[in-house]
């Protein structure tokens, strides 16, 4: 099959584009030519920024794609590009994004039978762009809701979002500040699962018109995730309880970590028939390891807020402790 994958030198699209050239498709990727890929591969490639796609359609045409992949669609009219340009392909396949079911989603895990509720400028775009794609292109359309994505090129998570300074702090010893001590949940997913999820949808009439969540296959709380961190690096983990009222109070846009996020891809493993392979250990495994191999691991004494915080945090267990002793029996 010819396959266009636009953004397709990115942590996730490598992904996508390596596979399908194993698998034996002709695959054209859309890139600015700013990366290079994580493994070597040979594709033919149109370097073209996306907000200027429309002024290639004569090399998209000679092309002739029979599936597309977008996993770079931000904006609405980014979305009414690919109904314009790909109106005869068999397979449209939009890469969007859990967060348009909102943020802290409760400690159940979310199908897609959730009715979207976006809070953020970023998913209400993704939102938009998901509604004119299955409007515009109806059973050629699909779209794919990843989560927190992990493997080769990506970071870890922290209280910030993704972090080059944690996998530091937990290989020194250093407290790590988390959220009410790492009762969040979160589904993280690997890179490679979604490629498979993605590829098994080019040909499926199951995936026809359809959204599904391609998340792992376990829900864990971000404790664990960081317990994960720490066996990897064979040391001990030190983490620190920051109330998340606190946080939610103060700063103005807390990330997705601080809040709860399971979701099931229950929906994706029945009807696309990939069973996820990445483990919690397997994908941080891989994460921390291309990190540290490739020079991604960041001293976190350039991040010195996280030591602010913990300071503060253990100030006031201890103030906690002498009140809590001294209270009347």
């Amino acid at each position: 099959m010819r396959l266009l994958v636009i953004g397709g030198t990115g942590s996730f699209t490598a992904r996508v584009t390596e596979l399908a050239t194993q698998r034996g498709h002709e695959v054209m990727i859309v890139t600015r030519g700013r990366r290079a890929f994580a493994v070597p591969l040979t594709v033919r490639a149109l370097v073209a920024e996306r907000s200027e796609l429309r002024s290639h359609a004569t090399e998209l045409a000679a092309f002739a794609p029979e599936a597309v992949v977008d996993s770079i669609c931000f904006e609405p009219e980014r979305a009414d590009d690919l109904v314009a340009l790909f109106p005869a392909v068999k397979r449209v396949v939009l890469v969007s994004t859990v967060d348009v079911y909102g943020e802290d989603v409760g400690g159940m895990p979310v199908t897609e039978e959730r009715v979207p509720a976006p809070v953020t400028p970023y998913a209400t775009q993704k939102l938009a762009c998901e509604r004119i794609v299955l409007a515009g292109l109806g059973a050629r359309a699909t779209v794919v809701r990843p989560e927190h994505i992990l493997g080769r090129t990506y970071l870890t998570a922290s209280l910030w979002g993704r972090s080059p300074y944690v996998v530091d702090r937990i290989r020194k010893g250093k407290p790590v500040p988390i959220i009410d001590g790492g009762r969040n949940l979160i589904t993280p997913v690997y890179a490679l699962d979604i490629a498979h999820w993605v590829l098994a949808t080019l040909e499926n009439p199951l995936a026809d018109g359809e959204v599904f969540n391609v998340v792992g296959g376990e829900t864990i709380t971000l404790r664990a995730y960081y317990e994960c961190i720490a066996r990897t690096l064979g040391t001990e983990l030190r983490l620190v309880a920051i109330p998340s009222q606190v946080f939610a109070r103060h700063v103005p846009a807390p990330t997705q970590f601080s809040v709860h996020r399971p979701f099931s891809c229950g929906k994706a493993m029945g009807r696309l028939r990939h069973r996820a392979i990445g483990t919690p250990q397997s994908m941080l495994d891989e994460t921390v390891r291309y990190m540290l191999e490739r020079g991604l691991v960041k001293d976190c004494a350039e991040h010195p807020i996280d030591d602010q915080v913990v300071d503060l945090a253990l100030r006031h267990e201890d103030e906690w402790g002498r009140l809590l002793h001294g209270r009347p029996q």
